[in-house]
C-alpha cells in the first residue's frame, strides 16, 4: 500500500517520541475512559507499561487509531470496517471486536495483541477432577519418602476410574503443583554451551543388538529373614535393550558386583522368565528373553574379567566398551537405574540420593523389606509397569516394542542354562592328583577325576564365590563339566570371602600355611561370634545373609559310641 494512502486513512505516529496524533473524542467519551481507568487503577489491575515489549505497544497503537478513525468518521459503517480489515490484513469479525472493546473502555492496554492460548490462571478441568488432583497432590506431600510425580498421576487414574470421570493429565498435574510452588523430581541437566559437542552414543534399532549391564547399589535399606533388622543396601545389576527400551534381566545381591553377577543376569536375559517368575508366585507377563549380540559396558573391573571375556566369546557375544570420561554413552541404562531409584526412593528404609536429602530420615529404624520381597517388587515394577508405559524417550510402550521386534523372528535361546551360567564364573588351573586338586587350602575329590584325568594334569577348575561346596570342572573334550564336591562332604559351605577371613586370622596368629580343618574351624568360630552379634550389629548380620545354605552333616559327639548295626546311607558323592 502507498504512503499517500496511509497517511490519508491513519493518523500520523511518532515512533522516537511514542506519542500519536488522535483525533478529539467528544468530552463525555474521554471522561467516561479515564474514569474507567482510573477506577483499574484504584484496583490494581492495569498492566504496567514498562513491562510491555516494544512490538505489541506499537501494534496496539495501529489498531487504537484505526478504531478512533472508525469512530469519529461519518458515514456507512460497514465499507469503512472492510477498508479496515482489507489495510490490517484481518478479518472484519476482528476489527468489530475491536471496536467492542474500545467502547467498553477506551484505553490502549485494551488492544493489546493477546498470548496463544487459555489465560493465565483458567482451568478447564471440572470441580470432581480438581478436587481428586488436589487430595492426590495432598497425600504425595504428607508421605515420608518422596515419590516420582507419575505416583500421583497413577492414583489420580485409579480414583478417577473408581469415579466415573475422565483421568487428568500429567500436564494439568504439574500446573497445580507449580501453583503451589512444589518442585517435580525431575531434574533438567543444564547444558555447557562452552563444551564440546559429545561423540554418537550408541544407537539401533534392532532388538537384542545393543545391551547395557551396569551395577549400582540400591537406594534402599532391606533386612534380614530371621530378626527382620538391617543388614544394608543391596547391589543391582541390570541389562537394558537399547532398541525398545526393555529390561531383559537383572539380579540382586548383598554381594559386591562380580562377573558371576554378570552371568546370573544374563542367564535371566537369555532364558524365558515364565519359571522364574512362577517360582516367585508372579503373576505378570515378562516376554523378554534372548541371547544379545553386544554387550555395552563401562570400565569397571568387573567387567574386565577373563571369565566375562570368554564366557561371551563361547556365546557369540561381543564386548564393547565406554570410551573413558564419557558417561553420556551410557546414558540409556542410566537413566533407567535414575528412574528406578526414584521410584524406590518412596519405599521405607529408602537411603535416598545423598545424605542432605536424607536428613534426619532413619532409614535403618523404618527398613522392612528383604531381600526377597525387595527382588519381587523390583519385578513388579519392571514387568507390570514400567513394560506397560509409555517411554517418553521413544513415545511408545517398550512391551509393544518388543512384541513387534519379535513378530517375525524368535530370540536365541540358552540351551543349557546350567552351563550358561558356569561359563561366566571365575576359574583358576589346578593340579590334579591321586587325592583330587586343592583350592583355597580345600581339597575337591571325585572317583571319576582319576578315571578322566592323567596324573598331574592340569584343569580349569571354575568355582562360584558364593558357594565353594562344589567346583566345577570341565570335561576332556569340553563337552560338559563335572561337579567335584568337597574329600570331605560333612564340610559346611562357605563363601570366598569367609575363607579369606578366616585365612587372614590364622595369618595374625602366625599360622602362615593352615591346614583345611584349620580353616573350617577359624570359619566356624567366626560365625559363632557372627550370630552371636547378629542380634546387635549389621554387618554381622549382612555376613549371615551372604551364606549360602547349610547342607552339612553333623560330626558324632565325642564320647558317643557309634551303632554299626544301623543301615548305611551314602552320600551323594559315594554313589557310582
Amino acid at each position: 500500500m502507498g504512503a499517500a494512502k496511509l497517511k490519508r486513512f491513519l493518523p500520523v505516529v511518532a515512533d522516537s517520541q511514542r506519542t500519536v496524533s488522535f483525533t478529539r473524542l467528544p468530552d463525555g467519551v474521554q471522561r467516561a475512559g479515564i474514569a474507567r481507568i482510573e477506577q483499574k487503577q484504584r484496583r490494581g489491575s492495569v498492566t504496567d507499561l514498562v513491562q510491555i515489549p516494544d512490538r505489541a505497544w506499537d501494534t496496539a497503537q495501529w489498531r487504537l487509531a484505526g478504531v478512533r478513525r472508525l469512530i469519529t468518521e461519518p458515514g456507512p459503517l460497514a465499507p469503512r470496517i472492510k477498508r479496515l480489515a482489507n489495510l490490517y490484513r484481518v478479518s472484519e469479525r476482528t476489527v468489530r471486536r475491536w471496536m467492542r472493546l474500545y467502547r467498553r473502555d477506551p484505553d490502549i492496554v485494551g488492544l493489546l495483541p493477546k498470548p496463544k492460548g487459555p489465560s493465565l490462571g483458567h482451568r478447564r478441568l471440572n470441580p470432581d477432577a480438581e478436587r481428586l488432583v488436589t487430595e492426590g497432590i495432598d497425600a504425595w506431600v504428607a508421605r515420608t519418602e518422596p515419590l516420582l510425580v507419575s505416583w500421583i498421576v497413577e492414583e489420580c487414574g485409579r480414583r478417577a476410574n473408581a469415579l466415573g470421570i475422565d483421568r487428568p493429565s500429567r500436564t494439568s498435574i504439574e500446573g497445580r503443583l507449580r501453583d503451589r510452588g512444589l518442585e517435580s523430581l525431575t531434574r533438567r541437566r543444564t547444558i555447557d554451551p562452552s563444551a564440546s559437542p559429545p561423540l554418537e552414543t550408541p544407537r539401533t534399532r534392532q532388538a537384542l543388538a545393543i545391551v547395557q549391564v551396569d551395577h549400582t547399589l540400591v537406594d534402599v535399606m532391606v533386612v534380614d529373614e530371621v530378626h527382620r533388622k538391617s543388614v544394608g543396601r543391596p547391589w543391582i545389576t541390570v541389562a537394558f535393550d537399547i532398541a525398545t527400551r526393555a529390561v531383559l534381566g537383572f539380579h540382586l545381591s548383598l554381594h559386591a558386583p562380580s562377573a558371576v553377577a554378570v552371568g546370573l543376569t544374563l542367564a535371566m536375559v537369555g532364558l524365558p522368565k515364565d519359571r522364574w517368575l512362577k517360582e516367585r508366585k508372579l503373576d505378570i507377563r515378562w516376554p523378554m528373553f534372548g541371547l544379545p549380540k553386544m554387550l555395552h559396558l563401562d570400565n569397571g573391573t568387573d567387567f574386565h574379567s577373563l571369565a566375562l571375556k570368554r564366557g561371551c566369546e563361547r556365546y557369540g557375544i561381543s564386548l564393547e566398551y565406554r570410551p573413558p570420561g564419557r558417561p553420556h554413552f551410557g546414558g540409556h541404562i542410566e537413566r533407567y537405574l535414575g528412574t528406578l531409584m526414584r521410584r524406590i526412593h518412596g519405599l521405607p528404609g529408602t537411603t535416598f540420593s545423598n545424605p542432605a536429602e536424607r536428613g534426619k530420615y532413619r532409614s535403618d529404624a523404618r527398613a522392612t523389606m528383604t531381600m526377597a520381597e525387595l527382588e519381587r517388587w523390583i519385578a513388579i515394577e519392571i514387568a507390570g509397569r514400567y513394560h506397560e508405559r509409555v517411554h517418553r524417550g521413544v513415545h511408545a510402550v517398550p512391551a509393544q516394542l518388543w512384541s513387534r521386534a519379535m513378530r517375525h523372528r524368535r530370540p536365541a535361546e540358552v540351551a543349557d542354562p546350567q552351563r550358561f551360567l558356569i561359563d561366566f564364573m571365575p576359574a583358576e588351573q589346578r593340579i590334579v592328583g591321586a587325592n583330587g586338586f586343592q583350592l583355597g587350602r580345600i581339597r575337591y575329590w571325585d572317583p571319576v577325576l582319576g578315571r578322566l584325568f592323567p596324573p598331574r594334569s592340569r584343569v580349569l577348575v571354575r568355582f562360584n564365590p558364593r558357594d565353594l561346596s562344589k567346583v566345577y570342572v570341565p570335561s576332556p573334550n569340553h563337552s560338559e563339566y563335572l561337579l567335584v564336591p568337597y574329600a570331605d562332604l560333612r564340610r559346611p559351605p562357605i563363601t570366598l570371602a569367609e575363607l579369606e577371613r578366616a585365612r587372614t586370622a590364622l595369618s595374625d596368629k602366625g599360622i602362615v600355611q593352615p591346614t583345611e580343618d584349620q580353616v573350617f574351624a577359624a570359619t566356624a568360630e567366626q560365625r559363632r561370634i557372627e550370630a552371636d552379634a547378629a542380634r546387635r550389629t549389621r554387618r554381622a548380620r549382612r555376613g549371615v545373609e551372604q551364606r549360602p545354605p547349610s547342607t552339612v552333616v553333623p560330626l558324632p559327639k565325642a564320647g558317643v559310641k557309634v551303632n554299626y548295626t544301623k543301615r548305611i546311607v551314602p552320600f551323594a558323592g559315594e554313589q557310582w
